[in-house]
């Protein structure tokens, strides 16, 4: 079996008082198990201030991680926080990864730095957490790709890197052992007896629109036509377009079902270009159907309720991983803390969580034979329970 331990801090500036406040939280002598392995997520204050290497130099196993807009455990959530989590087993093998810079080659230096780290595992990865770096010419889909092509079938689940400052998202980092970079990613490899369950929900069914479109051209995450006209005139069509932006883009997904028994993936489309064209947040495939969906307060306290709800229906309470999108976090205005809030109500401590905003989504998605098929996500609450 696996066992999560949760640890936090607020202290931002003094790196003693802060490993000090994470030791004894974490309990380590009297909670450790032969194998561990932790991640984190932080603000970016952390990696400035140097109190993250401070901590990850003195912690007794591999850190990975990456920084956040907000966070929350059971004991304490914030925006100013640094929440680490241990993952410690007797039956279960852990291994830590950190990819070279990432480029337009992905391939090459994924599959080097996976297969290096699943080299020292005993067995193949059972799950991987993927660690991911926010680069715009780089989209998530693009390294989940590369990384799903040599992880042999492992389910993989994870967050890309944000922060809570700026909207060019300069600040975001992945981390590992206390270091921070701004394009590689750092990797948790878990073998042995793990037994992960997937949950993915974006919008209500009824915040969806029943008029479905077929998606009849495009180019990896690029949208080129709908109905076979430019999307820029599709979206036209519904209203959506108001000179040459999306109004309201920020808080509308585009469903895409893969019509191939999945679950359909919410998108986000990050501009239109001169041709008409839409850039989204992940691969919009030729013949797959698209509607367009909303979200806003009330539905994001709703669906993370009610997965929450699934969650604690599996009967499993060894631990929990909540990556929610920063879409939904936008849509909360003032009340940035609501669906952490929600989150942190509805477990009602009936198992150690670790939840951080996301600024893109990687979860397995399950087809009709209950197989899970790694995917790409915007606009999405993803949980991983074992």
């Amino acid at each position: 079996m696996i066992r999560m331990l949760n640890a936090c801090t607020l202290e931002v500036d003094e790196a003693e008082v802060a490993l000090a406040e994470l030791l004894q939280q974490l309990d380590w002598e009297n909670n450790r198990l032969p194998n561990a392995a932790a991640f984190l997520t932080c603000s970016c204050d952390f990696l400035e201030t140097d109190v993250l290497r401070h901590v990850c130099d003195a912690l007794p196993f591999p850190v990975v991680g990456c920084t956040t807009l907000a966070n929350a455990a059971p004991r304490e959530a914030g925006t100013m926080m640094l929440c680490l989590t241990v993952l410690c087993s007797d039956d279960c093998q852990f291994a830590t990864a950190l990819t070279p810079p990432l480029g337009e080659e992905l391939a090459g230096p994924i599959e080097a730095a996976y297969h290096k780290a699943a080299a020292t595992l005993p067995a193949p990865p059972a799950l991987v957490l993927a660690f991911m770096p926010m680069i715009r010419k780089v989209g998530g889909e693009l390294i989940l790709d590369a990384l799903d092509a040599v992880a042999g079938g492992a389910p993989i689940f994870g967050t890309i890197a944000c922060d809570r400052d700026t909207s060019e998202y300069e600040n975001t980092f992945t981390i590992y052992e206390g270091e921070g970079s701004r394009d590689a990613m750092s990797l948790l490899l878990i073998s042995g007896n793990i037994a992960p369950r997937f949950f993915v929900t974006s919008a209500s069914e009824d915040k969806v629109q029943k008029q479905k479109a077929i998606i009849t051209a495009s180019q990896g995450s690029v949208l080129q036509q709908v109905n076979n006209i430019s999307t820029k005139e599709y979206l036209r069509t519904l209203g959506l377009v108001q000179g040459d932006g999306i109004e309201g883009m920020s808080a509308i997904p585009f469903v895409v079902n893969y019509n191939d028994g999945t679950q359909p993936v919410a998108r986000a489309i990050y501009m239109l270009t001169e041709e008409g064209y839409a850039v989204c947040g992940g691969a919009m495939p030729v013949n797959a159907t698209l509607s367009i969906g909303s979200i806003d307060y009330e539905d994001v306290l709703l669906t993370a309720r009610q997965t929450c709800g699934e969650i604690l229906a599996t009967g499993k309470t060894n631990g929990l991983i909540l990556f929610p999108c920063l879409g939904r976090n936008m849509v909360l205005g003032a009340d940035y803390m609501a669906e952490i809030d929600a989150v942190r109500e509805s477990l009602g401590g009936a198992l150690p969580f670790h939840l951080a905003y996301s600024g893109g989504e990687v979860c397995p998605v399950y087809n009709e034979e209950g197989a899970a098929l790694n995917r790409f996500h915007n606009f999405t609450f993803i949980a991983c329970v074992f």
